[in-house]
């Protein structure tokens, strides 16, 4: 695991440990950004703006991902915890391992704002479905309805099939 330099591979894991916890501060930074937009109903534009960052920054991610997933490969382990566990104590180490801690923490926080986000957007899509069907005179029970309600109460037409 160790070449020439010594500590080449705890080089390359702190350098890539430093990049992707950079490009999760930012993800974290936009999923609440856009949480907030969502949550204050801002227009469109700004929730599409928000959306927009977010999707750079994980195509960003994805990269980091697979420069990961090729150093886990060329390293023969699962994870970078196991390839730091396996390395000698030294400060570099335990920086090391501080950061592995740090991504995972700051991952849980992205996966509670997304899990909001994803309720808001659900919300919005059940209020403009409401707002659909109100103003074309359809039936709100194939939106609205329980799984079970018989066919009868559902109305023979798709929404967007009247002529406006």
């Amino acid at each position: 695991m160790e070449n020439k330099s010594g500590n080449a591979p705890l080089e390359t894991i702190l350098a890539l440990l430093g990049r992707e916890l950079s490009l999760a501060l930012r993800l974290y930074e936009q999923a609440e950004e856009q949480r907030k937009a969502l949550k204050e109903n801002l227009n469109g534009r700004a929730v599409a703006a928000a959306t927009e960052a977010l999707d750079a920054t994980l195509r960003d991610l994805n990269t980091c991902e697979k420069d990961k997933d090729a150093l886990l490969a060329e390293l023969g382990a699962e994870t970078l915890d196991d390839v730091v566990g396996r390395l000698p104590y030294s400060k570099e180490k335990m920086r090391a391992r501080q950061q592995v801690n740090r991504l995972d923490e700051l991952l849980k926080k992205i996966r509670n704002i997304v899990g909001t986000s994803r309720g808001l957007l659900a919300h919005d899509m059940d209020y403009l479905t409401f707002s659909l069907n109100v103003m074309t005179a359809a039936s709100a029970a194939p939106g609205y309805g329980t799984p079970d309600a018989p066919a009868a109460a559902t109305q023979g037409r798709k929404l967007f099939d009247q002529s406006i």
